[in-house]
């Protein structure tokens, strides 16, 4: 099984909308990838804010930024693309004429491995108590609503992946949470920096903040297993605990970013979930959790 692997020089693309996007692509790059992330025109200065933190130029990570409108660009950077990510924050998927063009024959000639992020879709402990939570407690929450459309977008995705030749992995979230440094004492800095509090905060202290300070675990899951939060889900919608449904984007990040240099991530889908820990999992941590599998 092909495996891309930072030490061989692999480039990776990330593509995608929203935090988890801009996360996988500074998880890649501070993995040792040549990395680029395709983005919205006018979005550069906002990512780049998410990314690096502005008293701190000796820690910044190095993406090539895209606008999707730069095709030349786009162009010359597909060509030498190994492996591509596929991460969407919110619950649409990735439009299906992205992944199609993008993984062409006579556009993907170097890719191996395309990685897309989905979520948990098989029902369990989903229904009425979930989409209430949706609506009264955070609209974030996942719901299961899309769940034909993401089930489009992986058969899609596999698709494309074995019309190149590529390994395809599927990363299956429940309702993201967190995403960035955490404590401003001991911050974890290879995660989005402190302006994603800023800009998720809907009160004096954002949840987030105190979510990433205690949640950092993962736990991965084979196949689509992992259940939704149930009667729960109104409380653990902004809860700052570990709990059923919930999966941490630092922790689905990784996995991504990880499973590119993994050989039995190849052809495979996993859940990943989240276990109470101050700190994330180390590099052997990580071979171990990829080994359960």
């Amino acid at each position: 099984m092909a495996t891309v692997s930072p030490s061989d020089g692999g480039t990776v693309g990330v593509v995608g909308r929203g935090f988890v996007s801009v996360l996988a692509a500074k998880l890649a790059a501070i993995e040792g990838y040549k990395t680029w992330m395709l983005m919205p025109n006018g979005q550069e200065e906002t990512i780049k804010l998410l990314m690096n933190e502005e008293d701190d130029e000796e820690g910044n990570v190095d993406v090539t930024l895209v606008e999707a409108t730069d095709g030349d660009k786009l162009e010359s950077l597909m060509e030498s693309t190994n492996a591509y990510i596929f991460a969407v924050d919110n619950d649409t998927v990735m439009d299906e004429a992205v992944l199609k063009f993008l993984l062409k024959p006579e556009n993907a000639k170097n890719v191996k491995r395309v990685v897309g992020m989905s979520r948990n879709l098989n029902g369990k402990d989903m229904g009425f108590f979930v989409k209430a939570s949706k609506i009264s407690a955070k609209r974030q929450v996942w719901d299961g609503s899309t769940s034909k459309e993401y089930k489009a977008f992986e058969e899609c995705l596999k698709e494309c992946a074995s019309a190149i030749g590529a390994e395809y992995t599927i990363a299956r979230a429940g309702t993201l949470k967190g995403g960035a440094s955490g404590d401003s004492e001991e911050p974890y800095k290879q995660f989005l920096t402190k302006q994603f509090y800023e800009m998720t905060k809907r009160d004096i202290v954002t949840w987030n903040l105190l979510f990433d300070c205690d949640i950092r675990g993962v736990r991965l899951a084979k196949g689509d297993v992992l259940p939704g939060p149930g009667s729960k889900a109104v409380f653990t919608a902004t809860g700052t605990d570990a709990a059923p449904g919930d999966t941490s984007r630092s922790g689905i990040c990784e996995a991504m970013v990880k499973s590119l240099a993994v050989e039995n991530a190849a052809n495979m889908d996993f859940g990943v979930a989240t276990e109470e820990s101050r700190s994330p999992p180390s590099a052997e941590e990580w071979q171990a959790l990829f080994a359960s599998l």
